[in-house]
């Protein structure tokens, strides 16, 4: 093989692998995507997912970038971050990251950082989601980072606002009717600052003379007798027969054994209904 024929070839494999490592092409070719909201379109209600919880806008960093990150809370507890009206450039290995400080370029620097891969990014524009990991903390990893992995730069950053916090769902169970018939859902829910409090909603049941609200000592509230036996807490007097409503929870009471919840009518000693309460499902 003559000298002239070995250095083409060497060129060869050296473009070769230039092109593999660089991608340049990627650069110039965008990759639309426009992925529908998860569960449908965002409404704030406690139980209706799905709800915001931070967000912010992007600014170009190595490459011009622009569009809104989101990060919702999902009616079954999950979080997904959105991308909306989102344009950067293409290119080889990027990914999203939630990181824990601005970082521009530098794989050392993103390690010292901190951050959590969620994945390739799907499309250089359009709307997009990403699931984020149960245990990632919002309060620490508050920058949305287009991230390209192959030369450690950062394409493009979404400072994302201080979290709003979100009430937990943490008991819920459907009511049955015992002396009336009564349909909704009770569900109990911890508040950020510890809180809990009892939701009726779509809720209904019959009106009557001094009806009460009660947590009862009990997996289930059959019937009077269990009321009376097991032992209950007060909630108060019921505040309307029909629609939605809260009750607050003393502090420091024991989910664990109060799991049932009774329309009691205190004048003649009657359970109206129960709804017996599980572990939300998360």
């Amino acid at each position: 093989m003559s000298k002239r024929n070995i250095i083409i070839g060497a060129g060869v494999v050296v473009l070769a692998i230039g092109w593999y490592a660089f991608r340049p092409e990627l650069l110039f070719v965008n990759k639309t995507v426009n992925e529908e909201f998860p569960g449908g379109a965002a409404m704030a209600s406690i139980e209706k997912g799905p709800m915001a919880v931070t967000k912010g806008n992007f600014k170009g960093l190595a490459h011009e970038t622009k569009g809104l990150a989101s990060i919702y809370q999902l009616a079954d507890g999950k979080r997904t971050l959105r991308l909306t009206e989102f344009e950067t450039s293409n290119g080889p290995d990027v990914h999203v990251y939630l990181t824990a400080a601005e970082v521009e370029k530098g794989s050392e620097a993103i390690r010292e950082a901190g951050f959590i891969d969620l994945g390739s990014m799907k499309g250089n524009k359009g709307d997009q989601n990403y699931d984020i990991p149960a245990d990632a903390d919002l309060n620490k990893y508050k920058n949305v980072t287009i991230w390209c992995a192959r030369f450690g730069v950062n394409f493009g950053q979404a400072a994302l606002e201080a979290p709003v916090s979100i009430p937990v769902k943490v008991a819920e169970g459907n009511f049955r009717g015992v002396a009336h018939e009564t349909k909704g859902m009770a569900a109990i829910y911890k508040l950020a600052d510890g809180k809990n409090v009892l939701r009726f909603s779509a809720f209904e049941t019959s009106n009557g003379p001094d009806v009460h609200i009660y947590l009862v000592a009990a997996n289930d509230a059959k019937d009077d007798d269990t009321v009376k036996k097991a032992g209950f807490i007060d909630l108060g007097s019921i505040k309307g027969n029909i629609g939605d409503q809260n009750y607050d929870l003393p502090a420091g009471v024991d989910l664990s054994k109060y799991r049932a919840v009774t329309v009691w009518c205190k004048r003649f000693g009657v359970n109206f209904a129960t709804a017996a309460l599980a572990s939300a499902k998360s």
